[in-house]
């Protein structure tokens, strides 16, 4: 006699129903519901007990076997060995366990030994007070493939621009999601994880935060990359770096739709450059200028000074007034002379090897009354132990430190200490550093220091420290100011040692011949 198909039962006969000691599973869903699921275009699954009760047609077609067929499989037959154990929780009931809503993915085994990719949900239900999981399951294999070829691409590109010599910053909004080798090193990062998932708001210059958001935000409405402009970044250490950059819009980037991909160009060396430019064309103009300022100057001066001499000489009145025109006449007579020193071509450097500490000795004799009347002590520090011949100009290594000892008294008023002290910096250099007691430069003015005609004296011309960064820039060193305001000032001194075979003796040995 042929078995009638159950199509629908009411609840007292499912109570009666059973097939090898489980559930009927046509008990729990009603006629309407199974025709409604065994249709549906996601695979759908009920276990209880650790076993199979239920699968639906699509859930059969899968894994290639009959919907009776998967009734008499164990459920980790279904997945590949390495993820039976993950497959197992989705399948097996625990009191412990009210729901899982969480989709994970599985790899799955067909019949014909085949392996696919699905996405199984699973949540505790209770029939007739039996607790049993009833799951869904979705294959997958096309979006893993999509996804995997998704990361390897992300892979393929982060590995790319890793290396690349210009840095490169990719933000998802205002979150740094991924930085090059290159960025780490302008912003001054030991590792990426300094900077992931920052924000990228505060490595922005405040002056420029408002432009950079509003070029974000037009980029994100372009294909096409947006031209190089200059901005400025702020590095770990809070130093100000001064950058070109250029933005684009990336899809699809670390699983992330639209993001913004920004090449920086580090143009520091470039600003200094120009800047170096300028001054240079300033100073070839002052020279110029200060030939013809002092050739125009000095015959007329010799002869008001000797007038004026002559006057005090003959007249036994008004010498107070003829006094004040001399001590003035003799200022024009100094500025002429720094003009004349900066007009001085650099062919007259006479160079020799010379004691550093004998020519700081000799400037301290000369301004060692200038300095007690003042009340200023005068401190030399050095190592013996240290080399101090330098190769060099005398005179005009004198005139620089003449010139920074004056500044440095003129800013001590009310008397101090002034420290000067020599220490190998590097191999092959020697540094001189002179520190003050003063009142101090603000900040924002260290920079223009030694600049051409800037100075920070009611009565200076801006021709002292000039001079001094023309002549140490002449003997390959360098010339360097920290100050603060009511602090002091550092003045340091870079100067190469007379070693043999240095680039700096070999170009200013050249120079002398």
């Amino acid at each position: 006699m042929m078995r009638r198909r159950v199509t629908y039962i009411n609840r007292e006969q499912a109570l009666k129903v059973k097939d090898r000691g489980l559930i009927n599973p046509h008990a729990i869903l009603t006629g309407n519901m199974n025709a409604l699921i065994d249709h549906y275009l996601t695979g759908v699954y009920i276990c209880y007990e650790g076993r199979i009760i239920y699968v639906n047609s699509r859930l059969a077609e899968m894994f290639g076997y009959t919907q009776h067929e998967m009734r008499e499989l164990d459920p980790l037959d279904l997945a590949f060995h390495e993820d039976r154990e993950l497959f197992r929780i989705y399948t097996t009931q625990s009191s412990e366990v009210v729901t899982r809503q969480h989709p994970y993915w599985i790899r799955g085994l067909r019949k014909d030994g085949s392996i696919f990719f699905f996405e199984t949900q699973s949540s505790l239900i209770t029939y007739n007070g039996k607790p049993m999981f009833m799951g869904t399951l979705i294959d997958t294999t096309n979006l893993k493939k999509a996804d995997d070829l998704l990361r390897e691409n992300d892979e393929r590109y982060q590995r790319l621009i890793k290396y690349l010599p210009e840095p490169i910053i990719v933000q998802d909004g205002d979150t740094i999601i991924y930085t090059n080798n290159a960025a780490l090193k302008l912003l001054g990062a030991d590792s990426h994880e300094q900077l992931l998932y920052q924000c990228f708001r505060q490595f922005v210059h405040p002056d420029y935060r408002e432009a950079t958001g509003e070029r974000v935000s037009k980029v994100m409405q372009l294909d096409d990359p947006l031209e190089f402009v200059e901005s400025k970044l702020i590095g770990m250490d809070g130093e100000t770096i001064d950058v070109e950059a250029s933005s684009i819009r990336i899809y699809n980037f670390l699983g992330r739709r639209n993001v913004v991909q920004t090449v920086y160009r580090d143009i520091r060396e470039r600003k200094r450059a120009e800047e170096a430019l300028i001054n240079s064309e300033k100073l070839s103009v002052a020279g110029q200028m200060a030939a013809g300022i002092a050739h125009e100057i000095r015959n007329p001066l010799a002869s008001l000074k000797g007038f004026s001499q002559l006057l005090k000489k003959k007249f036994d009145r008004h010498h107070d007034y003829l006094d004040i025109m001399l001590v003035e006449l003799d200022r024009i007579n100094e500025i002429v002379q720094e003009f004349m020193a900066l007009a001085k071509p650099q062919a007259n450097q006479l160079f020799g090897h010379y004691n550093l500490v004998r020519i700081l000795n000799s400037v301290m004799t000369l301004l060692e009354t200038q300095a007690i009347l003042k009340n200023i002590e005068l401190i030399i520090k050095q190592n013996e132990h240290h080399d101090t011949m330098i190769f060099c100009d005398e005179n005009q290594i004198k005139q620089v430190f003449i010139n920074l000892l004056k500044n440095a008294i003129e800013a001590m008023p009310d008397g101090g200490r002034i420290e000067i002290e020599l220490k190998s910096v590097r191999e092959g250099a020697i540094s001189v550093t002179i520190k003050d007691e003063g009142i101090g430069i603000p900040m924002e003015l260290i920079d223009k220091l030694g600049g051409p005609f800037y100075t920070t004296k009611s009565s200076g011309t801006g021709l002292g420290l000039m001079i001094c960064n023309r002549i140490i820039q002449a003997h390959h060193g360098e010339l360097s100011f920290a100050s603060e305001k009511g602090a002091g000032s550092t003045v340091t001194i870079v100067l190469p040692l007379r070693t043999a075979g240095t680039p700096e003796i070999a170009r200013a040995e050249q120079l002398q011949h």
